[in-house]
């Protein structure tokens, strides 16, 4: 079986024998030729299920240099995190592309979905931890909680119902349907999702290897921001490495004031106007202060608004 070839992958392994192989399903059913002829408007978009458990591990393990536990796996098909999948279903009516050509028997095509990609997001508080305050410039306690207590409605309060943050644990494609903008159109719609129905939610973030280029340049590409830097964040291969920490604020006024001072100088988007900066850097002041003394949140407004992973 041939090796992954997922830039998340610590460089200088390409020939390692550590490095995962691929045997997700989805690799016995479409070959890299057959992939690279379904266009993108023939796959279908949903969450996890409960039968997508055994490929969502295969496929994890052939993206990531990473252990995930169970309950990781368990709370992704059982629906307690966010997911969405891009999948492509062949039937015997409805054939793989180059199908025949490549010698699979016609019986050997099941009903089923292939995943193809996929995407998931925490909203819950435990995930996000501190970096809560680097992203959104205070705690958890502060933030999350404080918000609670303003008049979001009882469905937005529900246990599980998650705090400011949107955090993307995974995100990842199939060998053989990288480059072709599938990990970008996950991210594009998973974002759509959170802005329509998470209101509370302040900014998506993620933590990147720093070696990953490609996902690097995807994030950039949609306007995130790069707001830290943490050394040794991952151990991979018997190797320490850093993560930098990316973040899309779906708020203007929710991005701390250091960060808008970054963006003014260039190390990142630059904001409308010196009167936009200036108004919303007194905001972020203001902001923090009443959340620090009296624990209640502030009003914040909603600001309008290839891949490799």
């Amino acid at each position: 079986l041939p090796p992954s070839t997922s830039s998340a992958m610590p460089p200088g392994h390409s020939e390692s024998t550590a490095l995962p192989r691929l045997k997700a399903r989805v690799h016995r059913r479409l070959t890299p030729e057959q992939s690279a002829q379904l266009p993108l408007e023939a796959l279908s978009f949903r969450p996890l299920r409960q039968e997508d458990y055994s490929e969502m591990m295969a496929l994890h393990t052939e993206w990531f240099p990473l252990s995930y536990d169970e309950g990781f796996f368990q709370k992704s098909v059982g629906g307690e995190l966010f997911t969405l999948v891009a999948t492509h279903r062949a039937t015997p009516e409805k054939p793989l592309v180059g199908a025949a050509m490549s010698g699979i028997p016609e019986e050997a095509i099941e009903e089923s979905d292939d995943l193809l990609g996929m995407l998931t997001i925490s909203f819950d508080c435990e995930h996000h931890g501190e970096d809560i305050t680097s992203v959104l410039g205070d705690n958890c306690a502060a933030l999350c909680e404080g918000d609670r207590s303003t008049g979001d409605s009882a469905k937005d309060l529900v246990a599980g119902s998650g705090g400011c943050l949107a955090y993307i644990l995974t995100l990842g494609v199939a060998d053989g349907f990288r480059r072709r903008g599938l990990a970008r159109l996950l991210l594009e719609r998973s974002i759509a999702h959170i802005r329509e129905n998470k209101p509370r939610v302040q900014a998506v973030y993620l933590h990147v290897v720093t070696y990953n280029k490609a996902a690097i340049g995807l994030y950039e590409s949609m306007d995130f921001l790069c707001i830290g830097e943490f050394t040794s964040f991952y151990w991979l291969f018997g190797k320490p490495y850093d993560s930098y920490l990316y973040a899309l604020y779906l708020k203007r006024q929710a991005m701390p004031w250091q960060v808008r001072i970054r963006s003014l100088l260039g190390r990142g988007p630059i904001v409308a106007s010196w009167r936009d900066w200036l108004r919303g850097f007194w905001n972020s002041l203001c902001r923090a202060d009443a959340c620090h003394h009296r624990h209640l949140p502030v009003p914040v407004s909603t600001d309008g608004a290839d891949d490799a992973v």
